[in-house]
């Protein structure tokens, strides 16, 4: 036998194990996460685009997702108020569509890192930092001459 056709044979088989898989879980992003923080809500791709998709909990709201790069998603903000604990997550893909739900874990504390205008000042800190650094070594160097 060639060693082309066990190549292609399995090639075949993994393709069908593929089409056979169930499609990807639903996705509640970064998980644990403490009030204040953002989540991103994804559907895994189950809803195929349906036009009224739609994420649902008691800890948000009804939040309407839209068309992204792996199925329906949108970014929402935990409230500042936000109880800690397990708080269902519902998914409902259109009217008489499919429905799934995801569970979200609130944390006691509060968000900590560092925003872009933060990142932004810190940037413009450092290049500050190395055009004195690099203007002074210029200097001293001019000097020794």
């Amino acid at each position: 036998m060639k060693l082309a056709h066990p190549a292609v044979l399995v090639l075949l088989g993994a393709a069908a194990l593929g089409a056979a898989a169930p499609a990807a879980p639903a996705r509640v992003e970064p998980d644990p996460v403490v009030a204040g923080q953002r989540v991103h809500l994804g559907d895994g791709g189950r809803c195929a685009d349906a036009g009224a998709a739609r994420a649902d909990s008691t800890l948000f709201g009804p939040v309407a997702l839209r068309p992204g790069a792996h199925g329906m998603a949108a970014d929402v903000r935990v409230p500042e108020r936000a109880a800690p604990g397990r708080h269902t997550v519902t998914f409902r893909c259109a009217p008489g569509g499919e429905t799934f739900t995801e569970t979200l874990t609130v944390r006691r504390g509060r968000v900590e890192g560092v925003d872009v205008p933060q990142a932004a000042g810190g940037l413009a800190l450092l290049v500050l930092a190395g055009g004195a650094a690099y203007l002074l070594r210029r200097r001293g160097a001019a000097a020794r001459s």
